[in-house]
This record gives structure tokens, sequence and C-alpha cells, in this order.
């Protein structure tokens, strides 16, 4: 929050002189919330490696956006462009540790770039403050957060050729549960389609092996359902615009991150209770929207669960010599807002 916050206040203050769109304003506040996990995942050496990976995964990611809130053909490419370029960031980390520092980061304006209030407008001026927001939450990232890896380089690690590395493995889950994911949007409530696509870039973040998947998806589901259950029918009390939803958004934030490290139940409740304030300032609240949040929470979910167990499965351990997985894995563990 000590990064949230001032960037926060600096994309407040330049509405002194400019009018970003409000879009902006979310996105800079939703990186500044995902990037200090990651840098802090990221050795010291490989700073600028990780500064620019962010940089290109905010223009990507708000094309990507842009093009989810056209047409129905500019939706459609919109999504598979999101999947693949969304998978290629982890897919990357399989050619070094500099390649793993920046996908690491590349990774994170890809969730929050799915928390846009309104749709985003396919206009140069929309894409030049999105940039603005990224550059704007990189420099208080990069000035308020101390890397805790070091500067060595991890340890090659053994694979066996007749493996697919784990990072390759994630990838490829990735890209079928976002895909599977796009699908369920479209199909069951595409004005919602944010919730299903981010269930499923939280729940599949940083996977080590089928059981993890399982284990954490479960707890992010029930946060995640109990948090925008609570939040949904708290916001149907608020009017559209009242400020008392903004301060439950930063409240639930802080909270979220502050109980992060006993349980991913507790963040996936609060990032999400926060989302609904969120929506809910700007009209899109109430307990008639419940319904269809909770469906595509679920949707992502088991998605993400079923992804991960049965395409390309990444085994805790592996009795094959010369393969370690579980090393591999642990070393590709990604830093990102989900």
């Amino acid at each position: 929050m000590t990064v949230v916050l001032p960037v926060f206040w600096s994309m407040g203050q330049l509405t002194t002189w400019w009018s970003p769109p409000v879009d902006a304003v979310v996105f800079a506040v939703m990186l500044a919330l995902g990037l200090p996990r990651a840098i802090q995942a990221v050795p010291r050496g490989h700073l600028p490696v990780a500064a620019a990976g962010a940089l290109a995964g905010v223009v990507i990611a708000t094309g990507c956006g842009m093009l989810l809130s056209g047409t129905t053909a500019q939706v459609l490419l919109g999504a598979a462009a999101f999947a693949v370029t969304a998978s290629a960031a982890v897919w990357l980390r399989r050619f070094g540790p500099a390649w793993r520092s920046a996908s690491i980061t590349a990774g994170v304006p890809f969730t929050a770039v799915l928390v846009h209030p309104l749709p985003l407008d396919r206009t140069w001026p929309v894409l030049g403050w999105m940039s603005v927001g990224g550059v704007v939450a990189v420099c208080w990232t990069l000035a308020l957060t101390s890397p805790t890896a070091g500067n060595a380089a991890p340890a090659p690690v053994r694979r066996s050729r007749r493996r697919l590395a784990p990072s390759t493995r994630q990838a490829v889950q990735l890209l079928v549960a976002l895909a599977g994911a796009f699908a369920a949007g479209e199909l069951l409530d595409p004005d919602h389609l944010v919730w299903p696509v981010l269930t499923v870039l939280l729940v599949s973040s940083g996977n080590r092996g089928r059981a993890d998947v399982l284990r954490k998806g479960a707890q992010r589901m029930a946060g995640a359902l109990g948090g925008t259950a609570l939040a949904t029918w708290a916001t149907s009390s608020l009017a559209p615009g009242d400020n008392l939803a903004v301060v439950a958004v930063f409240g639930l934030l802080a909270l979220a991150a502050g109980l992060r490290p006993f349980g991913y139940v507790f963040w996936a409740g609060g990032v999400t209770g926060a989302l609904a304030f969120l929506y809910g300032f700007f009209g899109q609240g109430g307990t008639e929207v419940l319904a269809h949040r909770l469906i595509g929470i679920a949707a992502g979910s088991v998605l993400a669960v079923l992804a991960a167990w049965f395409v390309l499965p990444v085994r805790a351990r592996s009795r094959s010599t010369g393969d370690n997985p579980t090393r591999d894995v642990r070393a590709d563990r990604t830093g990102s807002a989900a």
C-alpha cells in the first residue's frame, strides 16, 4: 500500500492539468498492487529488464483490452491475443533468468487491464494514458520496493529431454484455461466477461503442481465467492458515485495484502470484494449482478483446475533421472498481482 497510495495520488495530480480517463487511474492502481510483489521476486541485477518487461506488458495488455471492448470480431481477436500473449509471458521463462525476470513483471498488466469499469476507447490518447499509468506505477515501485532476491542467478536445473519444461506446461495450461474462460464468458454472460478470465489468472498463477492448483483453486474460489457476495450486497445500500465505495476499495486492498501470507482465501476475497465496490461506484453494483459474478468466478476456478490436472500436468515430484519439476516450478513462480 506504500506504493498504491502514491500512485493513486500521482495520477490524481495529473487531473490538475489534463483529464486522464478513469480507467487509466484504476489501471495504475492495480499495477501498483501487483508490481511490488513481482519486483521482490526479481534479482537486483535484473531490475532494468524487469521494468522493460512491465512496460511492454502494459502496451500489449492495453491493446488486448481495447479489442475486448469492441465489436464481436474485435472481441474474438482480443481474446485470442490476450490468451496467447499472457501464456507467452509464462513460456519465456524457459530461456533463462533474465527472461524469467522480465516475464514475471510482464504478466502483471494482464491482470490489471481486466479491471476497467468503463469500456476502453480504441484511441491513441487512451493508449497513451494507460502507458502513463504504467510508467507512474513502475517508477513508484522501483523507488519504494527492494528486491528480496540476490544478484546470483539460480543454479541450472537438469531436465529430461523427453519432458517439456514446467514453464512450457504451465503456459499451455494457462492458454487452454483462458480460452475456455473467454468462451464461457461469452456463453454465460458477455457483459461480465472479466470475472471468469480474472479468476483463471488468479487460480493459475504460480502453480506448483496439480495438488497445489486444486488447493489454491478451492481457497480462491471460496474467498472470491464470499468476498464478492458480501461486497455486492453491501454496495446495494450505496448510491453510484458514493465516496464510501472508494474508501472501501482501498481498505479491502490493504486488508487483502496484509492477510495474503495467511492464505489465498483472504487475498481472493479482499480483491474481488474491492472490485465489487469499484464497479458499484460506477453504477454496476447491486444484488442483480451477484449471480453473474458468482457464476463467472465458479466457471473460471473450475476451468483453471481442469487445465492444470488434465493438460500437460506438472507433477510435484518426478522419479525420472535428471528431471526435477519441483525445483524448476519453484524457480518459475510468479510474483504477479494474481
